[in-house]
């Protein structure tokens, strides 16, 4: 590990100024929060145990992934993007040096980072976010389900994109998210219909266009109080929004939320979407996965959700 190595500040992310020995390039402009140590080495770790969490491939997705405990801290492997060291109690990541910078920095700011704000009491959410004036929008769904095209659409139409997949919430008094990494992995399909303004290609797969915010509309990493929870589902016909209540949303937000395998953690995961659903008007949006009228969801959002 280069643990001499200069540490400089590049940004911010999920609540965390962010210290690094190469650059980043997904970060907010600054924001006063705590700090998160990134560091590269050469060298892979050796967990001693089994993998206390797994992700295995699914249709149209071969990714596999591995979560190892370590005395407090982790070891986070992909097939794709290797190792992560991760300690959450002294907030730092080490990843592994040669791999595509693009992927690799994707991929941290994922489950690493959620590890680290999972320590500082956050919870994290599988949604994008979006914000309207001062309030912020989530959009909590599955993979697949639309949350990269929605946030899309509303920068389309002139609103900052809080987050594109995994969202980091602080439960309060009142409810606010930590904007996450500037940047939007939109389907391909999506891509070659939608334009999406503001943004500047920095990678591309079979899958996805990997798309970075330019600088003008990241805007900082300070928090923004959570106005709406929007659930996208499936549907035909026109788009349909219904409120939902707080006993509805509690476990779709749980099912969407992450903890780790024990009691502990199971219990804050739970107390912390109980929190976000009591708190929180909840809606549901159906609608069909065409485009063409996605300007119009748009504004029917802002105005029943948000009016």
């Amino acid at each position: 590990m280069n643990s001499d190595a200069k540490l400089e500040t590049f940004g911010a992310v999920h609540g965390y100024e962010v210290r690094s020995s190469f650059a980043c390039r997904f970060l907010r402009h600054p924001a006063p929060g705590d700090l998160l140590a990134i560091r590269e080495t050469d060298r892979e770790p050796q967990p001693s145990s089994e993998p206390i969490l797994e992700w295995t491939p699914r249709p149209l997705r071969d990714f596999t992934a591995k979560l190892f405990s370590d005395n407090g801290s982790f070891h986070f492997w992909t097939n794709r993007e290797g190792w992560y060291s991760i300690d959450p109690r002294n907030p730092s990541i080490t990843v592994t040096r040669g791999i595509d910078p693009v992927r690799r920095e994707a991929r941290m700011w994922g489950v690493p980072a959620l590890l680290c704000y999972l320590q500082r009491g956050n919870i994290p959410v599988h949604a994008a976010a979006v914000q309207v004036g001062g309030q912020a929008v989530l959009f909590p769904a599955p993979g697949r389900n639309g949350k990269s095209t929605m946030a899309s659409a509303f920068l389309r139409a002139g609103h900052r994109v809080l987050s594109e997949d995994l969202t980091c919430c602080a439960t309060s008094e009142q409810p606010s998210l930590y904007p996450g990494p500037a940047m939007l992995r939109v389907r391909r399909d999506v891509f070659a219909r939608l334009e999406v303004p503001s943004t500047y290609m920095v990678a591309e797969d079979h899958e996805r266009v990997h798309l970075a915010l330019v600088q003008e509309a990241r805007g900082d990493g300070a928090p923004v109080p959570i106005g709406a929870i929007v659930f996208l589902r499936r549907g035909q016909g026109d788009p349909v929004i219904e409120r939902r209540t707080a006993r509805e949303s509690i476990p779709d937000l749980w099912a969407l939320s992450m903890n780790l395998p024990t009691d502990e953690d199971r219990s804050r995961c739970f107390q912390g979407v109980s929190a976000l659903a009591g708190s929180v008007p909840t809606w549901n949006l159906e609608r069909d996965f065409t485009i063409d009228e996605i300007d119009e969801i748009v504004d029917l959002i802002i105005t029943t959700c948000l009016g």
